[in-house]
């Protein structure tokens, strides 16, 4: 029994060996996201940024998408960057999506890997694994946010590019690099213009990591002060877009403290709600770290939960206060746990042969969960695709009108297609544009 253990300690300390299962790990995930891009088709909102909001018609090329934005940043809100990604995959067609998003996804969980490793240490498989398996298994609304396409435009890629001053900044901190100052200031600007919570948590945290290195009597490098710059910049566009005011103006409150206070009690509640496992199993892996004379890094991960409360609570300043917007949350929550899981596995090798022998059963059960959530998602496409060759059949047929039944979502690996009675009610009203009949909800 130690022979085998102790071999098994031994491979894990191979850095090859690492580097295979962290490799098997991701070919894993991108497979089983690609397969589930594939079978999300497209619904609800991706209908009406098919059509472009300065012509009113389909989108004719990538001039007339940008000339789209900007009549969305005049008459909608100010996510300029995630929705003229999502308006240039629907003009280039799903397939493309289906590929970009399985990067993005791979992207996003590599930045929070980035963010939790331990220095030095490389292939820490073990950490990929708990990131992709939590977001996988953890997020109630993860086909919301990482597969239908105008949601994960906005949430996976807008959470993906409003992490990287987390990673640009710290390190211009540590190293002066002008290659990357040069390339860190326009990236940091993109990061800044996602979505409101997203990119003022971390805006906050840019600054506060400035703050403390001056507090410190370090030396900043101008690179990073034009990072941060940048990066208020774009989140500046943002929320300065006259379409959010437009919007904002439909809203009306008695008594704007009272509607504050409920803001923060909901937002104290949904984060509780989506973040509460990662938040109760801190400080857990923690007490464990301590017991085991575990050198913790506490300030990286509390950086990183200060980030997602931060991101959290940024939401007061919203009317509306979606699930979606946690994602960023979720995300950032579940780094900081991941630090302190990193470094239990950096500094206790009594776990080694145990990781080892778990890994077969945990790579069983995520292929077993990807083939469930791909029949799920196959189930719901095969489902919404049947209402859809309805109204094909009917505008074949030269009918005038076509009643349709909605799609119930019965997984979190999809979303609810809901239709109106009314062909003139939205969605029917953009279903009617876009197949050139009247489309009415049974």
């Amino acid at each position: 029994m130690n022979r085998a253990r102790d071999f098994l300690a031994g491979m894990e300390e191979k850095t090859a060996f690492r580097a295979c299962i962290f490799a098997a790990i991701l070919v894993l995930m991108a497979a089983t996201m690609f397969l589930l891009n594939t079978h999300t088709p497209l619904q609800m909102d991706d209908y009406d940024y098919s059509f472009s909001w300065s012509t009113g018609k389909p989108l004719a090329g990538v001039a007339d998408v940008l000339a789209s934005q900007a009549a969305h940043y005049r008459l909608w809100g100010g996510r300029s960057v995630v929705h003229t990604l999502a308006q240039l995959f629907l003009y280039w067609g799903k397939g493309v999506f289906n590929i970009a998003n399985t990067a993005a996804y791979m992207l996003l969980v590599l930045e929070l890997y980035a963010l939790a490793k331990p220095k030095g240490r490389r292939f820490c498989w073990t950490i990929l694994l708990v990131i992709h398996a939590a977001l996988f298994t953890l997020v109630p609304f993860f086909g919301t946010v990482f597969l239908w396409l105008d949601g994960a435009c906005n949430y996976l890629w807008g959470t993906a590019l409003a992490l990287l001053p987390l990673l640009i900044i710290p390190r211009l901190l540590e190293k002066e690099c002008a290659a990357l100052g040069v390339i860190g200031v326009p990236l940091c600007f993109l990061s800044g213009w996602t979505n409101e919570n997203a990119a003022c948590g971390m805006l906050a945290v840019a600054l506060l990591l400035l703050a403390d290195s001056a507090y410190r009597g370090k030396r900043t490098p101008v690179s990073a002060w034009l990072c941060l710059a940048a990066q208020a910049a774009g989140a500046a566009m943002m929320i300065l877009a006259p379409g959010n005011f437009a919007r904002a103006s439909a809203y009306a409150y008695d008594s704007m403290a009272r509607e504050i206070v409920k803001r923060l009690l909901r937002i104290t509640l949904y984060t509780g709600v989506y973040a509460g496992a990662e938040l109760l199993a801190m400080p857990i892996v923690h007490g464990m770290g301590l017991a085991l004379h575990v050198p913790m890094r506490n300030r990286r991960a509390a950086l990183l939960l200060l980030a997602a409360l931060l991101s959290a609570y940024a939401m007061v300043a919203s009317p509306e206060l979606s699930d979606r917007s946690y994602t960023c949350v979720i995300a950032l929550t579940l780094c900081a746990l991941a630090t302190l899981l990193g470094d239990m596995e950096a500094h206790v090798r009594a776990l080694d042969a145990a990781r080892l022998c778990a890994l077969p059963l945990a790579l069983f059960l995520l292929v077993y969960g990807g083939y469930q959530a791909v029949r799920e998602v196959s189930a719901h496409e095969a489902a919404w695709e049947a209402q859809t060759q309805k109204i094909e059949t009917a505008v074949q047929s030269g009918a005038d009108e076509v009643k349709i039944a909605s799609v119930e979502s019965r997984s979190r690996f999809t979303m609810n297609i809901a239709l109106e009675n009314d062909a003139e009610s939205w969605p029917n009203s953009t279903l009617s544009k876009w197949f050139g009949i009247r489309v009415c909800g049974e």
